[in-house]
C-alpha cells in the first residue's frame, strides 16, 4: 500500500474518496482500513511525506532555503550527502528530521539511527537537540540521553561504530529506516561498506552530513558525495543567511533566560571566515573545506593534520599519567607570543600567553614563569609524587636570559624544578632521522596525536582553535641526507601562516631532548608514584 494513495485517501472528497476506495480488493480494504486506523490515531501522520510542514507548524520552528532542500531531498531520494562548511545548522536540521521521521510514522513501523565517528559527538551534538525537538512537540514516548523510547520499544538511538568492526552494523532493521550519519567526512571505509549493506527496500534513507576532511583526499565521504547514487547538496558559508541576507525567524532551541534573537546568531558569520582566513590562509585546505564546503586537493606533508588535533579533542583516554610538564615558548619579537603550556600526563592545557612589551623584561617574564612553576609542583605534592616538575624552555633569542634566572631561583630553592634548556635547532638525540631537535620535537607530537589502528590517541588537546591550526600548519620534508625536516617559520610566514608559538609551547611540554642532572637535591616529600611515563621522542 503507497504512500501517495493513502495521502490521496486522507486529502480527496468523501465521493473521490469512495471511488477510490471501491476499487480496491477486498484484502486491500483490509490493509488500507488498518493503515488509515493507524494514520488517524497519529495527528504527526499527515506530516509523513512533508517534514518541512512537521517543523514549520509541529515545531513551530523556521528554515532556511539549504534546511529546505535537504529536507525534501530526504523525501524524495533515498541517498542524500550534504558537504557543509562550518556552523550551517546541520546538525539542528538532523536531529528535527529524526522527530518527524519517529512521530509521522506508526509506532512500531519506524526506526532512526544516528551515527558519528565518536561517543562524544553522539551524546553532545545531535541528541541533545532531539531531546529540545521532543519537548518542543511534546511528541509521544521519553527521549534519554542517546535514545527514544516508546513503552518497552527503542525507536531511535545513536552510536559510534567501531571503525574496523564490520559487525558493528548488523542488525539495524526497520520498515521505514532512517539513518543519520553526523560528522560523515570522519567515517571510515569499514563503516561506510556496512551501511551501504542497510540499504535495502524502498522505505529506508541514508543522510550523510558533514564538513569535508581537511586533509584526506578520495575519502569515503568524498566518494559518496560524487556518487550517482546520491542525491548531493553543498552549503557554502556564502550561502548561509548572514551572507544571503535570507530572512529566517526567532530561535526557539534556546532557554527562555537567553531572551528572543534570530537564528543568524547561531550560524557562521564574516567574522569567523575573517579569523581562520587570517589564521590559515586562503589557500588552505581548511578554509577550502570549512568556508566553500568543496573537498581540498593538495599534496602538502602535514607533520600533523588537522583531523588529528580535532579527533583529539574529543579524546577520552589519553596515557594516564600523573606527572606535569611545562613547555614555555618566549617570544622572539613583539610580534610573537610568550606561551606556557602544561602537559598533565598527556591533557594539554595553555597555561599563559601574552604578547608585546609586556614580554621585554626577562625579569617580568621568569616571575611569571615561576607562578605556574610552583601550581605544577604544588600538583605534584597533592599527588605524593617525588618526581620533579620537568620546564622545557626554547632558549633561541631572550630566552636564555630567563633560563638562567630560573635556574638561579631554583639554586636559591625557590623552587625544585628541573629547568631545561632547549635550543631546537641544535642535534637531535635521533640524528639519524631528523635534521634537528625541532624536527625531533614536532614528530613526538605527530606520533602522539596519530590515531593508533583502533582509532585510540595518546594525547587530549585542549579546544583551541589557535592551537590546533598552528599545530596543522608546518610541513615535513627529507633533506638531502634523508632525514626529516620540519618547515621554518620563516618558510610559513612567506605564505601568511602565523609563527607557531602555542603549538611549540605544547610540544615542548610533551618532549624532552634528555635527560638533565638536577643543580641540587631537592626535598623530598611523600611517596613515589610507581607509574609516571614520560615520552623522550618519537
Amino acid at each position: 500500500m503507497s504512500r501517495v494513495l493513502i495521502d490521496s485517501i486522507l486529502e480527496a472528497e468523501p465521493v473521490e474518496r469512495h471511488r477510490i476506495y471501491a476499487a480496491l480488493s477486498a484484502e486491500e480494504r483490509m490493509t488500507l482500513d488498518m493503515l488509515l486506523e493507524s494514520e488517524l490515531s497519529n495527528p504527526w501522520a499527515r506530516y509523513q511525506s512533508n517534514p518541512v510542514g512537521f517543523i514549520n507548524n509541529g515545531l513551530r520552528e523556521n528554515l532556511w532555503s539549504k534546511q529546505i532542500e535537504i529536507a525534501r531531498s530526504v523525501v524524495e531520494n533515498q541517498r542524500t550527502a550534504v558537504a557543509a562548511c562550518h556552523a550551517p545548522g546541520k546538525s539542528h536540521l538532523a536531529a528535527r528530521i529524526v522527530s518527524w521521521w519517529i512521530a509521522s510514522h506508526a509506532p512500531g513501523t519506524a526506526l532512526a539511527v544516528t551515527i558519528a565517528p565518536t561517543h562524544r559527538q553522539v551524546r553532545n551534538i545531535i541528541w541533545p537537540h532531539i531531546r529540545k525537538c521532543h519537548g518542543l512537540a511534546d511528541l509521544p514516548g521519553e527521549v534519554l540521553t542517546q535514545s527514544w523510547k516508546m513503552g518497552d520499544d527503542i525507536v531511535a538511538y545513536g552510536f559510534s561504530p567501531s571503525p574496523y568492526d564490520e559487525a558493528s552494523m548488523q542488525g539495524i532493521h526497520a520498515p521505514n529506516l532512517l539513518i543519520v550519519v553526523d560528522e560523515a567526512g570522519g567515517i571510515g571505509e569499514t563503516v561506510g561498506r556496512s551501511l551501504e549493506a542497510l540499504m535495502t527496500g524502498d522505505h529506508t534513507r541514508l543522510l550523510l552530513l558533514g564538513n569535508p576532511p581537511t586533509d584526506q583526499e578520495d575519502s569515503w565521504f568524498e566518494r559518496c558525495y560524487t556518487s550517482p547514487l546520491y542525491n548531493s547538496i553543498s552549503i557554502s558559508v556564502y550561502d548561509t543567511p548572514n551572507f544571503t541576507a535570507e530572512p529566517v525567524g526567532l530561535c526557539r532551541s534556546c532557554p527562555p533566560q537567553t531572551g528572543d534573537h534570530p537564528i543568524t546568531n547561531h550560524l557562521v558569520d564574516q567574522r569567523w571566515v575573517d579569523d581562520v582566513v587570517s589564521e590559515f590562509g586562503d589557500d588552505s585546505p581548511f578554509v577550502e573545506a570549512r568556508v566553500f564546503a568543496r573537498f581540498p586537493r593538495s599534496s602538502a606533508n602535514k607533520v600533523i593534520p588537522f583531523s588529528w588535533c580535532e579527533q583529539s579533542i574529543d579524546n577520552d583516554d589519553p596515557i594516564p599519567s600523573q606527572t606535569v610538564r611545562l613547555g614555555i615558548d618566549i617570544a622572539a619579537d613583539g610580534g610573537d607570543e610568550f606561551v606556557i603550556c602544561e602537559a598533565d600526563g598527556y591533557t594539554a592545557s595553555m597555561l599563559h600567553r601574552s604578547s608585546g612589551r609586556v614580554n621585554e623584561n626577562a625579569v617580568d617574564v621568569a616571575n611569571v614563569c615561576m607562578k605556574y612553576i610552583l601550581e605544577a609542583e604544588a600538583k605534584h605534592h597533592e599527588r605524593n609524587l617525588v618526581e620533579r616538575v620537568r620546564v622545557k624552555i626554547d632558549t633561541i633569542g631572550v630566552g636564555w636570559g630567563v633560563v638562567s634566572i630560573l635556574q638561579k631561583w631554583g639554586e636559591e630553592r625557590k623552587h625544585s624544578a628541573i629547568i631545561v634548556p632547549v635550543n631546537v635547532a641544535e642535534r637531535a638525540k635521533d640524528a639519524d632521522k631528523f635534521r634537528n631537535m625541532r624536527a625531533e620535537m614536532w614528530w613526538n607530537g605527530r606520533t602522539l596525536l596519530q590515531p593508533k589502528p583502533d582509532g585510540r590517541q595518546d594525547m587530549r588537546l585542549p579546544n583551541d582553535r589557535p592551537i590546533m591550526s598552528q599545530l596543522s600548519a608546518p610541513t615535513f620534508k627529507s633533506d638531502s641526507s634523508g632525514r626529516i625536516q620540519i618547515e621554518s617559520k620563516a618558510d610559513m610566514k612567506k605564505r601568511g601562516v602565523h609563527s607557531p608559538d602555542r603549538a611549540e609551547a605544547l610540544l615542548l611540554a610533551f618532549y624532552d631532548p634528555g635527560k638533565t642532572l638536577p643543580v641540587f637535591e631537592p626535598i623530598v616529600i611523600g611517596s613515589v608514584n610507581t607509574f609516571s611515563p614520560m615520552t623522550y621522542g618519537p
